[in-house]
């Protein structure tokens, strides 16, 4: 286990981006969670995060999936409503300094970053071989039956859930788009970080539809009512890809210590 960095009152080590006005207080029975405004929305100068854990501000702040921010104490108990004014010209990059500092400050955050090895999935190239081709540029995609189709030109992607014999089953259909990007599409639907390691280059264009797995578990691995295979099956059969397990190593947040009620604003 590799040490990183240390990130000892947070506040302290980063720069000097705050909010330009910020508060945040335990959220009340009328509460409604969400997130809006911020950069790149219709609202830049403002960003609100209502009924946020902790475990969701470290998230944003760090850029991480849940499973690499590592806590002895839970995240999540308690829930805040943060009403903030953002400088004119925030980036998302700021918003995330900001919301650091404002843990760091608020909250007395200490926390570092080190590596860590954990579950995941490797993506490779299943012994069949690959069962999808290469994109010829400009060539417009057929329509498939019951899938939405793809704007012309270019790359192209489409993601659409719907509903087969009353189970939810999840359709990805690309054109011209490189493995990582299909990496990105799946990721959220698998149980641990994916991890491209087919050492395919190009740009191609994919066809899958899969169970989710959680529905899966609910109906029966040989239900009837199970129209599709879960992910990795589907990834096997329909693309001559494959999920395999393996420890890797991630950079992960740990969650020192950390005062559960904020600062008064």
């Amino acid at each position: 286990m590799k040490v990183i960095a240390t990130l000892v009152a947070v506040a302290a080590v980063l720069s000097g981006q705050t909010f330009d006005v910020a508060a945040i207080k335990p959220s009340g029975p009328k509460s409604i969670r969400g997130v809006d405004g911020g950069p790149n929305s219709s609202s830049p100068l403002l960003y609100r995060f209502n009924q946020a854990t902790l475990q969701d501000l470290i998230t944003i702040a760090w850029e991480l999936p849940p499973e690499r921010i590592i806590s002895s104490i839970p995240l999540d108990r308690d829930r805040f409503d943060l009403n903030a004014k953002l400088p004119p010209g925030t980036t998302k990059q700021d918003l995330r300094q900001m919301l650091k500092n404002l843990l760091g400050d608020r909250f007395q955050m200490r926390a570092h970053a080190e590596s860590r090895e954990l579950p995941a999935y490797e993506l490779v190239v299943a012994k069949s071989g690959q069962k999808f081709k290469e994109s010829v540029p400009g060539q417009p995609s057929p329509p498939l039956a019951g899938w939405p189709d793809l704007p012309s030109g270019g790359t192209a992607g489409t993601t659409q859930n719907t509903m087969v014999r009353g189970v939810p089953v999840a359709r990805f259909r690309a054109r011209e788009t490189t493995v990582p990007g299909l990496v990105q599409r799946i990721g959220s639907s698998a149980d641990r970080p994916v991890v491209d390691k087919t050492g395919l280059t190009g740009k191609y264009d994919f066809a899958l539809e899969f169970t989710e797995e959680r529905w899966r578990s609910a109906v029966g691995e040989t239900s009837d009512a199970s129209p599709l295979p879960g992910l990795a099956t589907a990834l096997q059969q329909q693309l001559g890809l494959q999920l395999v397990p393996k420890k890797l190593p991630f950079e992960v947040v740990v969650v020192d210590s950390f005062n559960r009620m904020p600062t008064e604003n």
